[in-house]
C-alpha cells in the first residue's frame, strides 16, 4: 500500500504527459519542455543537498559543462546528440568529484564559498576563452535532427526532453534506494557517526558532487538545446541561487520536489507578466515565505494536507 501511494504521483504524471503532445498547443509543450530541463539541474541539488546534506553553489557551473560541452562535441567533432550530451556530462562529474575531494577539509559556509568560487572561475573561463566559447557573446547550440528533419519546435523537442528528464528522475529514485543513497543519508545525519559505520566519508561525499554535477550537465544541455543559444550570463552565481531555490522550494526530500520547484519558478514569471518588474521580488518572497512557513517545501506542504485524510482512513 506504502508502495502505490508513493508512485501514485508519478503514475499520473506519467499518464498527463503521454497525453500532453496531443491535447496542448505548441508553446505549452515547449514550457513543459523548460520545466523538465531545469528539474534535471535541480535534481543535482536534491542529490547532493537533500540526500548527502553538503552545500552547493556550484550547480550553475555544472549546468554550463553541459550547455556549452554538448555543443562544442557536436560541432567541431560531430558527436551525435545524445553522446554529446552523456560525454559533457561525464567531464562535469569529474570535475563534482575533485570538488568534492576538498570537502573533507571544508564545510558549512566555508564548502558554500569554495562551491561558489567553482562558479565564478567556469564563468570567467567561458568569457576568457572567446574563440571557443564565443566569449561574453555567447555562441548558438546547434539543432540535432533524426533521419534528416531538424528537431527545432515544442512538439519536436518534447520528445527528447521529457524522455531523459524521466530517466534521470528514476535514476534518482533508484539512487534514494541503494546503499549509496543510504551512504548519503547517514552523512547528512552524521559525518562522525557514519565514519565510524565504515561509511569512507571523503569518497561518499565526492560521489554525491560527481552525481550533482552530471545531473547539472544533463540539464543544462537540454536547456541549452531548447533556447538555441548559451551565453555565460547564464551560468554565474545567482544562477545556482536559483537552482537551489528551485529544489528547496519543491522540497528536497526527493524528485518529486525538483518538478514542483521548477513548475513553479517557469510558470510563475509568466503568470507575473502584467507586474514584470516586480516578478524577481515576488519569486523572492514565495521563496522566503515557503522557508519560514514549511521548509520541507510543497513537497512538505503537500503531507500537511495529506494528514487529515491519512488519519481519517486510519481510524
Amino acid at each position: 500500500m506504502l508502495w502505490s501511494r508513493r508512485y501514485v504521483p508519478y503514475l499520473a504524471a506519467l499518464l498527463v504527459l503521454c497525453a500532453a503532445p496531443w491535447l496542448l498547443p505548441d508553446f505549452r509543450l515547449y514550457q513543459i519542455s523548460l520545466i523538465a530541463a531545469v528539474s534535471i539541474i535541480a535534481l543535482g541539488v536534491t542529490v547532493v543537498t537533500g540526500l548527502a546534506g553538503q552545500i552547493t553553489l556550484a550547480q550553475a557551473a555544472f549546468a554550463a559543462f553541459g550547455a556549452y560541452g554538448t555543443p562544442l562535441l557536436m560541432q567541431h567533432w560531430g558527436v551525435p546528440f545524445v553522446p554529446a550530451l552523456i560525454g559533457s556530462g561525464m567531464l562535469a562529474a569529474f570535475v563534482g568529484f575533485l570538488l568534492g575531494l576538498v570537502t573533507l577539509r571544508v564545510s558549512g559556509h566555508y564548502l558554500a564559498l569554495a562551491t561558489l568560487a567553482v562558479t565564478a572561475i567556469v564563468q570567467v573561463l567561458l568569457i576568457e576563452a572567446e574563440g571557443l566559447t564565443g566569449g561574453a557573446a555567447g555562441m548558438p547550440a546547434p539543432q540535432i535532427a533524426i533521419g534528416g528533419r531538424a528537431l527545432s519546435n515544442g512538439f519536436d523537442l518534447y520528445f527528447v526532453v521529457v524522455p531523459i528528464t524521466v530517466i534521470a528522475i528514476l535514476f534518482v529514485e533508484f539512487l534514494i534506494r541503494s546503499r549509496f543513497g543510504r551512504a548519503f543519508s547517514a552523512l547528512r545525519q552524521s559525518e562522525t557517526a557514519a565514519e565510524t559505520l565504515g561509511i569512507d566519508v571523503l569518497r561518499y561525499k565526492a560521489s554525491a558532487f560527481a552525481v550533482s554535477a552530471f545531473l547539472g550537465a544533463v540539464g543544462g544541455g537540454l536547456t541549452a538545446l531548447l533556447s538555441g543559444y548559451v551565453d555565460p550570463m547564464q551560468f554565474g552565481v545567482m544562477q545556482s541561487v536559483y537552482y537551489v531555490a528551485v529544489a528547496v522550494v519543491g522540497g528536497l526530500s526527493g524528485p518529486l520536489g525538483a518538478v514542483l520547484g521548477s513548475a513553479l519558478f517557469v510558470v510563475l514569471p509568466e503568470a507575473l507578466a502584467d507586474f514584470k518588474s516586480y516578478a524577481g521580488v515576488m519569486v523572492a518572497l514565495v521563496l522566503l515565505l515557503v522557508l519560514l512557513c514549511q521548509p520541507r517545501g510543497i513537497i512538505g506542504i503537500m503531507s500537511v494536507l495529506d494528514k487529515p485524510r491519512a488519519a481519517r482512513r486510519a481510524s
